[in-house]
């Protein structure tokens, strides 16, 4: 059991008292502390009578979860790990129902419920309150009667059937094996906080590792202060950008767009359904992108220019410094991405001209993502990189099934609002 810790004593002193009450008893505890001066270690030392429990200390500049998550990763003499966050507190059977997963399910990783949390709006105090008259154990009945306090992803179906189930493997309830935990590299001990826990499952993904919610392995987010909305908004996104910038993936464009079209307190449901019909609906464009014939000449960059291609094939992407694929079926390289280009993984300024097949007319707003369109979200990346825009408009260009159609008059007034300068080629 490792447990980043820094300045949350309190919050602390809960979790390890539901550790202490566990019905299968022989685990370990490690808390990763980055050097607290809240009265951390007199916490530890008092539940180290009853548990066996390793306090660490880091004297390390840069207070960061994940690096504390990693070194007690590696630290634990186990070969199951489970990463619980302070102030998760947990039922008695929480232990053995990790372990018994890891016995059932060799190789997956097992996604523990966290009733209460939700990662874009702030905790009220229902289960602070009823934690008061309740114990841990009773009280988890309470989200059949009040599914308000359920964890948001109670919702969710099996994650094994999906495309992306690593974007609901959230660190603070998680466990997995030791081995597969290393060979995916661990925790990015670089990242403060962020998006680690997802850059981390999303590694386990690519490496084959499945994801499970696991049965009676919950625990209850007791309320606590959280930073600024903004400010955690800002981290996330910063993650995000440093995962997506090195994988260039369709998934991570897709989860970022959906996201982008969430509003605080929505259904989960439905942001994942969102992404299940994106997955597959993008993945479609880029069937049809990778049946397209040669480029018009007039559309082709100067040999001197820095260009990028969306919606290509790797048929076409030799007169480009960059194409997009839009294919999960493809791994990342230094010139041909599986993302689609709806956000560009580049800084600001990095190119002379992108080419857009006739993809950008199949990008509007399919699937229910109402708020923020696709096509808008793309041509407001494009000003962003570029000094210029091509688009193409041939009759046999990319012509996949569908009715997501977005009109030449369309382009020219997303183009004038974002103040991009383009050229359509038939």
């Amino acid at each position: 059991m490792v447990i980043p810790s820094y300045q949350h004593a309190e919050m602390l002193d809960l979790t390890l008292g539901t550790l202490a009450r566990q019905s299968h008893s022989a685990f370990e505890v490690l808390v990763m502390d980055d050097d607290s001066t809240d009265g951390t270690a007199e916490v530890c030392a008092r539940h180290a009578e009853v548990l066996d429990l390793h306090l660490h200390v880091s004297k390390a500049e840069m207070k960061s979860p994940s690096r504390a998550r990693d070194e007690g990763a590696r630290l634990a003499r186990g070969s199951v790990i489970a990463f619980l966050d302070c102030g998760i507190v947990v039922p008695s059977g929480y232990v053995a129902a990790h372990l018994r997963f890891h016995r059932d399910r060799t190789g997956q990783v097992g996604v523990g419920m966290c009733h209460g949390h939700s990662p874009e709006t702030e905790q009220g105090s229902e289960w602070a309150d009823l934690l008061g008259v309740l114990s841990v154990d009773d009280s988890g009945s309470a989200i059949t009667s009040r599914p308000g306090m359920a964890d948001v992803r109670y919702e969710l179906p099996d994650l094994t059937g999906l495309r992306m189930p690593w974007v609901w493997a959230w660190s603070g309830n998680i466990s997995m094996p030791k081995d597969a935990y290393l060979a995916s590299g661990g925790f990015d001990t670089s990242r403060s906080y962020g998006y680690e826990d997802s850059d981390l499952a999303y590694r386990m993904h690519l490496r084959g590792n499945a994801f499970t919610f696991v049965e009676d392995g919950w625990g209850i987010h007791y309320p606590h202060p959280r930073k600024p909305a903004e400010e955690l908004e800002a981290a996330s996104f910063a993650g995000w950008w440093k995962t997506y910038t090195s994988y260039r993936s369709l998934a991570l464009e897709i989860e970022r767009f959906s996201k982008r079209n969430e509003t605080p307190g929505e259904s989960e449901l439905r942001h994942l359904n969102c992404m299940e019909r994106l997955h597959t609906y993008l993945g479609e464009l880029g069937e049809a992108c990778a049946k397209r014939g040669p480029l018009p000449e007039r559309a082709l960059p100067a040999a001197d220019e820095r260009s990028l291609l969306i919606g290509g094939s790797v048929g076409n992407a030799e007169a480009f410094t960059y194409t997009t694929l839009l294919s999960s079926r493809v791994e990342s390289t230094g010139d041909l991405w599986p993302c689609a280009g709806v956000i560009v993984p580049l800084p600001d300024d990095s190119l002379d001209v992108v080419v857009v097949s006739e993809v950008w007319k199949w990008l509007s707003a399919p699937q229910g993502a109402d708020r923020v369109d696709m096509f808008d979200m793309m041509i407001a990346d494009l000003r962003r990189v570029a000094t210029r825009a091509v688009f193409l408009d041939a009759p046999d260009g990319v012509s996949p099934a569908g009715t997501w159609s977005v009109s030449l008059a369309m382009l020219h007034q997303a183009c004038s609002r974002a103040g991009l300068s383009y050229e359509v080629v038939r």
